[in-house]
């Protein structure tokens, strides 16, 4: 009985071979990719992504492999499966460091990070992790048509990380622990001097230094809030504190 039950375990599996062969027996690049192409355009994502996947996997050495890795990770991303597209992406990276479809191929790898971008209030690590990749991306392709777009997302981004960091900071301060507060704000008033809370957190270092006893540091905050925005109305509330 039991060599029965073997001897069928391996019919079993030799139809099935026979019946997968069959299937791709008919499959070429071009059906494929006409069927993944029209999977996508009537928003079948992932079913196209898988389509477009099976032209890498089963064509390897056509042209148009490289293109339907591509494709795949696209299909991923419009599908929201940011994390599948990410390791498509990570894969060809790193098999075609120098494909004329890299700068493409970063910028969808940033919006993928973006894409996963919660409100503030909420752990910064996507935001930063999309943003250090825009970053990336500007450096190595300044040509690129992706170039001035990731530059706005920096930007955008960097608002987002700003007013996580100050949110901690506020809740630092507002718990005197007015050291950890400075940690948040100079992070801020250092490496996001270009937003819009650049100024505010400033100000609250001054706060904070004099609530710590430290009059020298709070000097040196307002100089630089003096400095870079004499006008603002966050300078005449700091100058007030110091020469309190």
């Amino acid at each position: 009985m039991r060599s029965i039950g073997l001897l069928l375990f391996c019919c079993c599996l030799l139809i099935g071979c026979a019946s997968k062969k069959e299937a791709f027996k008919d499959r070429s690049v071009t059906s494929i990719y006409k069927k993944a192409t029209d999977l996508l355009k009537k928003k079948e994502y992932s079913d196209a992504a898988s389509e477009f996947k099976d032209i890498e996997t089963l064509f390897p050495y056509s042209s148009k492999a490289n293109e339907g890795q591509v494709l795949s990770a696209y299909c991923h991303f419009m599908a929201e499966n940011y994390m599948s597209a990410i390791r498509e992406i990570d894969i060809f990276l790193r098999y075609h460091p120098s494909h004329a479809l890299v700068p493409y191929v970063m910028y969808l790898k940033a919006m993928c990070r973006y894409m996963q971008v919660v409100s503030v209030g909420r752990d910064s690590k996507n935001a930063m992790t999309a943003r250090n990749l825009f970053v990336e991306l500007t450096n190595k392709f300044p040509e690129s048509a992706y170039y001035k777009d990731s530059l706005k997302r920096v930007m955008i981004l960097d608002d987002i990380i700003a007013a996580h960091e100050m949110s901690i900071g506020r809740y630092y301060q507002k718990n005197k622990s007015a050291l950890a507060a400075i940690g948040r704000y100079a992070f801020v008033a250092e490496q996001m001097m270009n937003t819009r809370y650049a100024k505010e957190a400033l100000f609250h270092m001054i706060e904070c230094c004099n609530a710590l006893g430290l009059p020298q540091e709070a000097q040196s905050a307002y100089r630089i809030l003096s400095e870079r925005l004499p006008d603002s109305p966050w300078t005449k509330k700091a100058s007030l504190l110091v020469k309190k």
